[in-house]
């Protein structure tokens, strides 16, 4: 039986902890609504702010959308193996940077990763490797039309645009068995949603590491 005052410090540890949570899912599910509602409820989220070696923007703040660096102060982090993951897209760099999950969740904050889910391909084994209070949650909806009127909606997409879009979306529906939770995000249901996900970082915060 374990010792009272060791309930008591593992206990004290739960109200420290920071939780990872790995966000992800198909394109038009609602990654962004979800992360943003989250961050409005629980001031003690905040969500990863990764690394890009792209210009910045006049409307972008550094540090706060992404961590902006120079092609060469990339690629030297790439050397030392900085990244969880990274990618290279039209020509410049981003990814996330082990440090700034490691600096927020020392500081007790829980942090949201949003990523696509063939990111968290990539990431999944060394992100449980070094966080195991961590969460990956795929956000799904039962019927693919209703991602196909979401993106319509947006009319950022030809007709074989929306083909492609629609053919990926049913592919990452079926990567859930690369996650710990799948939660259904149906249209009118977003607080519902919300309510999901967080408990999901709760449960994870009371998880004893190694079990």
């Amino acid at each position: 039986m374990m010792p009272v005052d060791d309930v008591m410090v593992e206990l004290d540890r739960q109200r420290k902890r920071g939780v990872l949570l790995v966000l992800s899912g198909p394109s038009g599910v609602g990654k962004d609504t979800v992360m943003l509602r989250l961050l409005e409820k629980y001031p003690k989220m905040e969500k990863l702010v990764t690394t890009n070696s792209r210009p910045k923007r006049s409307d972008e703040r550094d540090g706060y959308d992404y961590h902006f660096v120079t092609r060469e102060e990339f690629e030297k982090l790439i050397a030392e193996e900085a990244f969880f993951e990274w990618v290279e897209y039209r020509g410049h760099y981003r990814g996330g940077q082990k440090k700034h999950v490691q600096q927020a969740l020392d500081s007790g904050k829980d942090v949201i990763w949003r990523i696509d889910v063939r990111g968290v391909k990539n990431i999944r084994e060394k992100v449980k490797e070094m966080f195991p209070h961590s969460a990956f949650v795929l956000l799904a909806v039962r019927d693919l039309d209703t991602l196909k009127k979401r993106m319509e909606e947006r009319a950022s997409e030809s007709q074989e645009g929306l083909a492609w879009s629609m053919d990926m979306a049913l592919w990452e529906q079926r990567q859930w068995h690369d996650f710990d939770y799948v939660v259904e995000n149906e249209n009118g249901n977003l607080d519902s949603t919300v309510d999901r996900v967080a408990k999901i970082v709760e449960v994870t915060r009371m998880k004893v590491a190694g079990n």
